[in-house]
């Protein structure tokens, strides 16, 4: 989250459809050409696990839906900072993620939130309203603003889903090499498709690509790898909770890279960070203490049995309780 909110803070306002398309191309396709790569390391030099325990079962279909999940969830994010600060777009996205995973808890896809969860979802989404009121206070209010806004909201929606996903696929023993190596086919070619029909990136593209596929390197394909493994191991609306820190790094960036600053935004942001660090605490507090046969290690937030937390090394998943439940996605 820190590698990744720095470099939005750092392309915020700096970017047009053409460089956000190009960007989300080239970090995308560079995730997925760099993953691969290592499973074929991998299977060459017989260190990498057998294809049944790399995809775990009925991964296949969970990996499809993270395509498409993951295809919405970053085009649209990186579509919306062509219209709105990368700041505004983070805080619009994580703020509403835990109301929307706790909204589908109540819809039977994953666990029900607890009184605290519902507590820092809705204390999240005030602060998100508040911090988009601040950074539109005074401003045009026209199409453009609504288009980044909703677009946002979009990405909010589309990430809890992913957590979710990433739980199952955890709970399932898939490596979080293999699921970065496959899940984002659709949104390079998404990206590529559209970025040839605004016809590229601005100014020298061919130039340019360098400096963007760097970027991309710096801000999806290594930041997303470990989130990735990092979902894989957490109760979902604890990775929810905690992705509300991004726009304040991403504010500072901002402030680091551009020179701009305002105090009560400031003030909004850390407010977000502390809800998030409270409801981080008291998930830990409520969690039940780890079963003797537990393995060390195991993720005290999650409240679920070690093999929920999915260890990579393991060759199969082991049948037991989970952050997300076994019947909440089958495929």
């Amino acid at each position: 989250m820190l590698l990744q909110s720095g470099v939005y803070g750092f392309v915020s306002g700096t970017l047009d459809s053409g460089d956000s398309l190009a960007l989300s191309c080239a970090g995308f396709a560079a995730a997925t050409v760099l993953f691969n790569a290592v499973l074929l390391v991998r299977r060459l030099r017989g260190t990498g696990r057998g294809s049944g325990a790399a995809t775990g079962p009925g991964a296949t279909g969970l990996l499809l839906a993270m395509n498409v999940v993951t295809a919405v969830t970053f085009l649209s994010f990186y579509a919306s900072l062509t219209w709105v600060p990368a700041t505004l777009a983070t805080g619009v996205e994580t703020a509403v993620g835990p109301a929307v995973l706790a909204l589908l808890g109540l819809a039977g896809r994953g666990r029900r939130a607890s009184r605290q969860g519902w507590c820092a979802a809705g204390g999240l989404v005030l602060l998100g309203i508040a911090l988009a009121h601040r950074f539109t206070e005074g401003g045009a209010f026209g199409p453009g603003l609504v288009a980044g806004l909703g677009l946002a909201l979009a990405a909010g929606v589309g990430a809890p889903v992913l957590a979710l996903v990433s739980a199952e696929l955890g709970r399932r023993g898939v490596d979080p090499v293999y699921v970065t190596a496959h899940r984002f086919h659709l949104t390079y070619l998404a990206s590529g498709v559209l970025l040839l029909t605004v016809g590229g990136p601005s100014g020298d593209g061919t130039g340019r690509l360098p400096g963007l596929l760097f970027t991309g390197v710096l801000a999806v394909t290594l930041p997303l790898f470990w989130l990735q493994t990092g979902l894989q191991r957490t109760d979902p609306m604890v990775a929810m909770v905690l992705l509300t820190t991004l726009p304040g790094i991403t504010y500072l960036a901002e402030c680091a890279f551009h020179g701009s600053f305002d105090a009560v935004s400031l003030a909004l942001i850390c407010a977000l960070v502390v809800v998030a660090l409270w409801y981080v605490r008291v998930s830990a507090k409520a969690a039940p203490a780890p079963d003797a046969g537990q393995a060390p290690g195991g993720s005290a937030e999650s409240g679920a049995s070690s093999s929920s937390v999915a260890s990579t090394s393991s060759p199969s998943p082991a049948p037991s309780s989970s952050p997300t439940s076994s019947e909440t996605f089958q495929v």
